[in-house]
């Protein structure tokens, strides 16, 4: 019985200080008012209006974050970036915006060939997301849709894209 009363007393305290830092970690959490959106920015090469082996992402873009309160023209939060390399932005958030209407919206193109900002079908202009530190997301990242620009004129490869997906191009 010693032996089971010992075994308890150290299970007990290994699982006190195992605890520590994550309970540690929660308390520091509600007061970091600050963390990331991130998403990427691509060049819709066959007018699809979705991401496909075609697709090609783009540097350079621009896009804003913009939240808005529950009073129309109530403009709680704006901040603007460009793509990397990769077609990917990082923008900053600063407090919660919970209560708030909060979209990433393209501005700018650094492609003349592929810079139509799409207003119908699937893809839309802007992504909608919810900006807060109380989702349940742990970590500084909280991740965008992507958002894409229409090429003017489709690629020739595209043909065989729709042949492989067996869908009708979007012009017809």
């Amino acid at each position: 019985m010693t032996r089971f009363i010992q075994f308890l007393i150290l299970f007990t305290v290994v699982l006190f200080f195992s605890s520590l830092p994550s309970a540690v970690n929660s308390q520091a959490s509600p007061n970091k008012q600050s963390f990331y959106v991130e998403g990427q920015v691509y060049c819709d090469t066959c007018r699809a209006q979705f991401i496909n082996k075609l697709t090609e992402f783009m540097p350079g873009a621009e896009v804003k974050l913009q939240c808005r309160g529950e009073e129309e023209g109530n403009i709680t939060y704006t901040v603007s970036g460009k793509t990397n390399d990769k077609g990917v932005y990082r923008l900053p958030v600063k407090g919660d915006h919970e209560d708030e209407f909060c979209q990433i919206k393209l501005i700018s193109s650094t492609r003349k060939d592929c810079d139509e900002i799409p207003d119908e079908g699937w893809t839309k202009q802007a992504s909608s997301i919810t900006l807060t530190i109380n989702n349940g997301m742990h970590g500084d990242v909280r991740s965008a849709n992507p958002l894409g620009f229409l090429k003017k004129k489709a690629l020739p490869e595209c043909i065989e894209l729709w042949k492989e997906l067996d869908i009708l191009p979007p012009d017809l």
